[in-house]
């Protein structure tokens, strides 16, 4: 295989020193961001308390704070501002939660106090730090793959045709530019995530070497396919950042999914929701590890066969 494309489009990238800086600092500034986010300590939750809900004093722990308070005027003032989370209160035997910013902890608050339901404050063996990390990392890399395929519209400009004419077959012309992608994706991941993590006290192993790798291999035919399927790389750029963000929204891997409701039926068939199964596996949560890497691998090789007939398309005309 002549390596005409990769070895061309590594020389223009190194002379783009914009380029270079776009590629690091995306991808620097993404990972240190989600990991202080995921690292960051939860401040209390501060709960005031009104002298006929006195009793409550005692649910104070490390997760609450509850001080007893005067309803006066300005209490709607203090939720608003945030001096307090929640007010309780007690009336008809029932107690009374309000709340102005968290609508889920008033209800919580009000099935725990009223209902016996349980309060669970979430625990350090139970977090999802690298499901939220390796999602958002994905999903930069998805963006960034598109801004590099730039190289890839300048051959279009009538140099895909003399590159063609050197012996260059379309397969290998499309999966150099898949390669080059790939490298540029992989070296910025790898290197962010080895020197930032550890700062945020965040274990590197090879699972997460090998789920990165994985991630940038499918970000590189994602924007691949993307790429040859519009006219401009401006066009593919604001397609596909529209459709990575879409996407990761639907596929409820960063958020919780309404159980019955339509995107409950559908984010299964996001590629998102299974490579946040791969962050999971590392925060020790179960998942299906089998079928998510095989179903991203299925849409990676769909990607690339699509890429392939479309610049396949382009030559013939």
């Amino acid at each position: 295989m002549k390596f005409i494309i990769l070895r061309n489009n590594l020389q223009r990238f190194l002379k783009e020193k914009s380029y270079i800086l776009i590629s690091f600092l995306l991808v620097f500034v993404t990972i240190a961001a989600t990991s202080f986010v995921v690292t960051m300590k939860s401040q209390k939750v501060k709960i005031g308390v009104t002298k006929n809900a006195i009793e409550l004093l005692e649910m104070s722990n490390n997760n609450i704070s509850v001080k007893e308070v005067e309803r006066d005027e300005d209490y709607y003032v203090n939720l608003i501002m945030g001096k307090y989370d929640a007010y309780i209160n007690k009336e008809d035997g029932k107690y009374k939660v309000t709340t102005v910013r968290n609508s889920t902890l008033g209800k919580k608050l009000s099935q725990y106090l009223n209902k016996g339901k349980s309060l669970t404050a979430p625990t350090s063996s139970g977090h999802n730090h690298y499901k939220i990390i390796i999602t958002v990392m994905a999903m930069s890399s998805m963006i960034l793959s598109l801004i590099l395929y730039r190289f890839y519209f300048d051959d279009r400009n009538g140099l895909d045709k003399r590159i063609y004419l050197s012996g260059v077959s379309n397969f290998s012309y499309v999966l150099q530019q898949v390669m080059f992608n790939f490298l540029i994706l992989s070296i910025t991941n790898l290197l962010s995530s080895l020197i930032l993590l550890p700062l945020f006290d965040l274990d590197i192993s090879w699972n997460l070497v090998l789920y990165i790798l994985l991630i940038e291999v499918f970000s590189a035919n994602f924007g691949m396919v993307l790429s040859t399927l519009t006219k401009k790389n401006q066009g593919a750029l604001l397609i596909g950042t529209m459709v990575s963000v879409l996407t990761m929204l639907l596929s409820g891997a960063l958020f919780s999914v309404k159980i019955g409701s339509i995107q409950d039926k559908i984010h299964y068939i996001f590629p998102q929701y299974y490579i946040s199964n791969l962050g999971k596996n590392i925060d020790g949560h179960s998942t299906n590890l089998t079928q998510s890497i095989t179903v991203i691998v299925g849409y990676t090789l769909l990607f690339f066969l699509i890429a392939n007939y479309m610049q396949k398309q382009k030559v013939d005309e």
